[in-house]
């Protein structure tokens, strides 16, 4: 993980929680799309709702500083927030006997997962197909730890797909085959820890950007290809590319 905002080229955006953009009515109407009961929020004592107050409050003042043109007042809930940002957004929060659970989940855009499955799950439960993450007790309390106590912090994940819709959840999402569409993109997650330390919670922050391998220039395609080829067997197969290399690798060229 990486501190937030650390320039990547991108200017001002590095430095904005909230990425707005031309594709806003895009993302927005691909929302709106989704099932509701994606979205939970549990608020189920004074500490979850305590994390919560603290969350909302964060992203009211945030969205008003980057964006005042758009959020001249501050969304009063996470539906609402989740309705007008091209972001997805989680909160994590650590209980007093050390345990954590999302505690909100306002996902519409997974990569091939379940965010309706997720609230009142903890983080290892959450990550438990991700090979090589948080696959301990001890690797889950650090990661907990850093998001919480520590940050704010960017990281990017990356997969290919042989089609270019944001929702790819795993029974309601459009799911083409690499050999239906002849076409393959590069899908990149930008996901941000926010730290309430004061609170035991961290909000965890999803944007979904979508690049075609034609819009991609040669030395991209080829940082793309070698990525292909050395990719472990086990990554491969999470990302469902193992089956595909011989083609992806085509398509790249």
């Amino acid at each position: 993980m990486i501190p937030f905002g650390t320039d990547f080229g991108n200017g001002d955006a590095d430095r904005q929680y909230f990425q707005i953009d031309a594709q806003r009515e895009y993302y927005l109407r691909e929302k709106r799309a989704v099932n509701p009961a994606r979205h939970r929020v549990l608020a189920r004592d004074d500490a979850e709702r305590a994390a919560h107050a603290s969350v909302l409050a964060w992203i009211g003042a945030t969205l008003r500083e980057e964006h005042p043109d758009l959020f001249p007042a501050p969304p009063a809930s996470y539906r609402e927030i989740g309705a007008q940002v091209q972001e997805d957004l989680v909160v994590i929060h650590r209980r007093a006997d050390d345990g954590n659970a999302a505690i909100m989940v306002e996902v519409s855009f997974p990569s091939d997962w379940y965010p309706d499955r997720i609230a009142d799950t903890d983080f290892r439960f959450i990550h438990g197909p991700v090979p090589g993450f948080a696959d301990t007790d001890a690797q889950q309390r650090s990661l907990i730890s850093a998001m919480i106590d520590r940050g704010p912090y960017v990281r990017f994940v990356w997969t290919l797909k042989p089609d270019d819709f944001l929702d790819h959840h795993p029974r309601e999402g459009r799911h083409p085959t690499w050999a239906e569409t002849g076409a393959g993109f590069l899908r990149v997650e930008r996901q941000l820890t926010v730290p309430f330390a004061a609170v035991n919670a961290s909000l965890f922050l999803i944007r979904t950007y979508i690049y075609s391998f034609d819009s991609l220039d040669a030395e991209h395609r080829q940082r793309l290809s070698e990525a292909v080829l050395a990719m472990p067997e086990d990554a491969a197969r999470y990302k469902n590319i193992a089956a595909h290399r011989d083609h992806i690798l085509g398509l790249l060229r």
